[in-house]
């Protein structure tokens, strides 16, 4: 038996150990990490694993985690780090913070239909209000769960089931907090108790004083005979006094010896205390020499550093325009392009066989610039276009350029991301995007945009023409066919060719539209996109 929890305790430590290493990695990860989807995924797995062994590290994580995710659009994870940083703060008991986070998880998965964590969150706002007594906020939350799980479930058996033990649990609540309050109101008979309590503490209280006085009376008698015995002491010591006398005459011829004894002390230390000083006066002008040649070789420091600091101010002022200047040629360039254009000082075209060519082109721009003051207009045109930079960022797609108020980008070029996935997950972004700002427009009563978006994916042949001015372009019936599709597409909606719905079929919700007349490019097979496939990560 002892061998056996010897090795049980072996294993567990082991395992410890494994979690601790394997937090370390992942927080080493963290630091590495170049893309904020990287440290929304890591900041939530730290969070996991330090639930149980540190809850204050998991809650800060976790909300580093739903942070992250809000900026990137993840709406399943926003509201399961959201939980799981109220999780940690609940484990620490503390449930002010805890109710905030669990909060915020309620209401942002309860927006975006994510039923299970809503509905842990609401479970654990519940328990909250138990611990603090709160009956009446523990009743809310028991209704509200009812009412969100009427309002989001069918007939099914398991729905049915929670919903049945939920309505029985809110009963029970509810008899909970009437006989609470019947309990308080009647509470009877406390001047009783507290009479019967007072006397006796008063009995305790006079049985201590008494004790206190025979103490006292006690210690007086003590001090009596210590006083009777010091009167004795001092008669003796009268007696004793003439031969102490005699005693006292034989003291004082010593003390005379002494005395002169010392005075030849004192003498020979006045002669060392002069030697001392005389070699004192030697040390501190050696001292000041040697401060003086110190002085002269910190001057002389000093001015070599005062010039090694100029020469790395000027040294950063050069990096910095130099990275200025890459910044701004990376703004315009692509990475390898940027980097062969600045060794070779010129780029020869690239033909790129499996390259994703996607546009997006604003809807009734024309009637809108009539609503809009010219500010105005630049001002919500340029919103749009950054925030397409951000969402096409996150796929490693390149953005060619924009025309007015067309936008225009491609993947699979420098970087070999060659997934007409990725471009798909992004068009159905930048309509997300769309249709959230349409909302807020409308609630104002602004005008807003729509887009229509068009995806073909084919060879391409991409390049950069200019010496002055560089523009980075692609050419090829890749691009014009992806415009066609771009054409033929209904507002806020995503229409790709047959090439990209063969590549991307099984990550997708499709609408087929058959063959459709395109300019110059007969009838050709159309697909809408109508969303992501349940369990693909979007």
């Amino acid at each position: 038996m002892n061998r056996i929890a010897a090795f049980t305790l072996s294993l567990l430590l082991a395992a410890v150990a494994l979690q601790g290493q394997s937090v370390t990695e992942l927080k080493n990860q963290l630091k590495r990490a170049g893309t904020k989807s990287e440290r929304m995924q890591l900041s939530y797995q730290i969070a996991e694993l330090q639930l149980e062994r540190s809850p204050a590290e998991a809650a800060s994580y976790a909300y580093q985690a739903s942070e992250l995710a809000v900026q990137l659009g993840e709406k399943r994870m926003a509201s399961d780090a959201l939980y799981l940083s109220g999780e940690a703060l609940y484990r620490r008991r503390k449930y002010a913070e805890a109710k905030a986070r669990f909060t915020d998880a309620w209401h942002t998965s309860r927006n975006y239909g994510h039923r299970e964590t809503a509905l842990l969150a609401a479970e654990k706002l519940k328990d909250i209000a138990k611990v603090s007594r709160d009956m009446g906020e523990a009743l809310k939350w028991s209704e509200e769960m009812i009412n969100y799980l009427k309002e989001n479930t069918g007939r099914s058996t398991s729905s049915g089931t929670a919903l049945r033990r939920l309505e029985a649990e809110l009963e029970d609540l509810k008899v909970e907090n009437r006989q609470l309050y019947e309990q308080l109101a009647g509470a009877t008979g406390t001047s009783d108790i507290l009479e019967t309590s007072y006397r006796q503490q008063i009995q305790q209280v006079q049985a201590e004083n008494q004790e206190a006085l025979i103490q006292r009376d006690s210690q007086v008698e003590i001090t009596q005979r210590m006083a009777d015995s010091i009167a004795r002491e001092k008669t003796r010591l009268m007696q004793t006094l003439r031969k102490e006398q005699l005693l006292d005459s034989l003291f004082k011829a010593q003390s005379a010896l002494e005395l002169q004894a010392h005075k030849a002390e004192i003498a020979n230390a006045k002669l060392a205390q002069q030697e001392s000083e005389q070699m004192r006066n030697a040390l501190i002008m050696l001292s000041s020499f040697i401060l003086v040649i110190a002085g002269l070789f910190y001057l002389r420091y000093l001015a070599k550093r005062r010039t090694a600091n100029q020469l790395a101010q000027k040294n950063r002022i050069i990096e910095e325009e130099q990275k200025k200047s890459d910044e701004l040629l990376l703004n315009i360039l692509p990475p390898a392009i940027a980097s062969e254009l600045k060794t070779k000082k010129k780029v020869a075209a690239q033909q790129y066989d499996q390259a994703t060519v996607m546009f997006v082109d604003i809807t009734g721009f024309t009637q809108l610039s009539e609503q809009l003051s010219p500010e105005d207009l630049v001002a919500e045109l340029d919103h749009c276009f950054t925030n397409f930079d951000r969402i096409i960022g996150q796929y490693r797609i390149e953005k060619i350029k924009t025309v007015g108020d067309a936008y225009i980008c491609a993947s699979g070029l420098s970087d070999k991301n060659a997934s007409p996935s990725d471009m798909v997950k992004a068009a159905l972004q930048i309509q997300d995007f769309l249709l959230a700002k349409k909302a807020t427009h409308l609630s104002m009563g602004l005008p807003f945009f729509e887009a229509r978006v068009g995806i073909h994916t084919g060879p391409v042949v991409a390049g950069v023409v200019g010496e002055k001015k560089f523009a980075y372009d692609i050419w090829g019936d890749t691009v014009n066919i992806a415009a066609r599709m771009e054409q033929a597409c209904e507002a806020g909606r995503v229409n790709v060719s047959e090439d990209t719905y063969w590549q991307a079929k099984y990550e997708f919700e499709w609408e087929p539209r058959g063959k459709v007349a395109a300019k110059n490019k007969g009838m050709l097979d159309m697909y809408y996109v109508t969303s992501v496939k349940e369990g693909v990560a979007y």
